[in-house]
């Protein structure tokens, strides 16, 4: 027996040897073969000094202060990286070559910037967070919408937004959580003890918007927002970003710096980084993870508060987050307090059926049994397989069937299903909209790129350049949005 067992844990000890030996070939090879990703650019190795640090300021930091050192930030930029692109690069479409087509332009380029809307005499405040790798631009619209209705806004820029992608190489996930905490206590002081509070925010700002009110909820320190807002909110993202860790550990060997890239692209967005670092997955990770570890504290917790109400809008597909865990993880777990769940179908015209392919189809129907007690769900989908016009589709808790409302708008030529990116953006976009304000297309925007040729010889991912950039359908986001408000005029 004993001679069994010794020549059993021999065994064992040999398996695991080997799927050691296994993992750690694969590993070293895909090392190697991020050496052949492009080369590596000014934008890509430069390291700011004047990036906002959480530890170098222990007590918080003020709005004042943060948009002071902003502009030593962006005087370091424009040093270190638009003065070597501008006099040594023809590159056209390059945001760092200023006289590139793709600069944003001095005006453009605060939006890449923290910014307030100071609304004469509030009825309440609301703090906004963007997404990784994008700026304040990508939530500007719904700012807008914000502000028009009697809202003081605040857009607090990410740390390692809005400047060169190796500021998301570099930043820490407690950078992040420290600005969640100073725009919330400066909208906060801002408004006053008697107005209500909002955080907003979108993809992984909606999720630190999601972390921060679990923190508020047993933190009594901590201003807790009375209402929520997430579009296209990063509650889950797949979950091998866990690895990229790993992976930054053996890009710190200068021969295998390039293995900390996800991605390397060319930079032609203004507002939002086409390179990626794993780094940004691995934040995001680490961000869904604290949030599923926060709710269950927070749901064993004896006599513990509500999370305040709360609003999601996110299309059904989305390659970036994954919808699922927007329901399991969050809504399905919020006790009932006037939650909303808005959901965007695919196209579900007959013809474009055909070339779909309905992965979230077991999602939907899942949704559509259970009929939801603890949160107002709305589908937005088809009128019916013959229309390209759609519907709302709500279920109320206890009702027997949805309540159906048309709507008055259409699913645009050609495009099959939102996207992560489509949610907070008007189809009036100057950068990515379909058209301008007059109703003509709009020909510098990103969403009107159409290339037609031969395959694999485009710099730029095809798949990039298909994505949807605009919400067809952000006037009903925008009027959802203003009902759930509740105080906006």
């Amino acid at each position: 027996m004993k001679k069994l067992s010794g020549r059993l844990l021999r065994i064992s000890l040999r398996v695991f040897a080997l799927g050691v030996t296994v993992v750690f070939t694969i590993w070293v090879l895909r090392a190697f073969d991020a050496r052949k990703l492009p080369d590596l650019q000014v934008w890509h190795t430069y390291e700011a000094e004047n990036e906002f640090r959480a530890r170098d300021y222990p007590d918080g930091i003020s709005l004042g202060e943060y948009r002071e050192l902003e502009d030593r930030l962006f005087a370091e930029i424009d040093k270190h990286v638009y003065a070597a692109v501008s006099s040594g690069n023809s590159e056209l479409f390059n945001r760092y070559n200023k006289q590139g087509q793709a600069y944003a332009g001095e005006e453009g380029m605060a939006w890449n910037r923290s910014f307030v809307i100071d609304t004469p005499n509030p009825v309440g405040g609301i703090l906004l967070l963007h997404g990784a790798s994008d700026s304040p631009y990508s939530v500007k619209a719904l700012a807008e919408t914000f502000a028009s209705h009697g809202l003081y806004v605040a857009v607090f820029r990410m740390p390692g937004h809005g400047t060169i992608p190796t500021g998301l190489r570099d930043v820490e996930l407690e950078d992040w959580r420290a600005i969640a905490r100073a725009g919330m206590q400066h909208v906060a002081y801002k408004v006053g003890p008697e107005m209500p509070v909002y955080f907003g925010g979108y993809s992984a700002g909606a999720a630190l918007a999601v972390d921060y009110a679990l923190d508020a909820a047993l933190d009594d320190s901590l201003p807790m927002p009375d209402r929520l807002f997430l579009y296209s909110p990063s509650i889950a993202i797949t979950p091998f970003a866990r690895f990229s860790e790993w992976d930054l550990v053996l890009a710190a060997i200068p021969y295998f710096r390039k293995f900390s890239w996800l991605q390397v692209e060319t930079e032609y967005d203004p507002y939002k980084y086409n390179s990626f670092p794993k780094n940004g997955g691995y934040l995001a990770f680490q961000l869904s993870q604290n949030i599923v570890r926060k709710m269950a504290v927070l749901n064993s917790t004896e006599n513990a508060p509500l999370l305040p109400p709360t609003i999601a809008f996110q299309s059904l597909v989305d390659s970036t987050v994954r919808t699922d865990s927007l329901i399991y993880n969050l809504f399905d777990q919020m006790p009932s307090n006037g939650h909303e769940l808005v959901l965007f179908d695919i196209n579900r015209s007959e013809v474009i059926q055909h070339f779909i392919i309905d992965s979230e189809r077991d999602l939907l129907d899942e949704l559509e049994k259970k009929a939801p007690a603890k949160y107002l769900y709305t589908l937005v989908t088809n009128r019916d397989e013959q229309s390209t016009q759609i519907e709302s589709r709500t279920r109320v808790a206890g009702a027997t069937g949805p309540i159906i409302i048309d709507l008055p708008y259409a699913w645009p030529d050609g495009v099959y299903s939102l996207s992560h990116v489509a949610i907070p953006f008007k189809p009036t976009d100057p950068r990515y909209g379909a058209y301008d304000e007059d109703g003509l297309p709009n020909a510098s925007s990103f969403n009107n790129m159409a290339p037609r040729g031969e395959q694999a010889i485009l710099a730029i991912p095809l798949g990039r350049l298909m994505r949807l950039r605009y919400n067809p359908f952000f006037g009903y986001v925008e009027s959802r949005t203003l009902e759930f408000c509740a105080v906006c005029q």
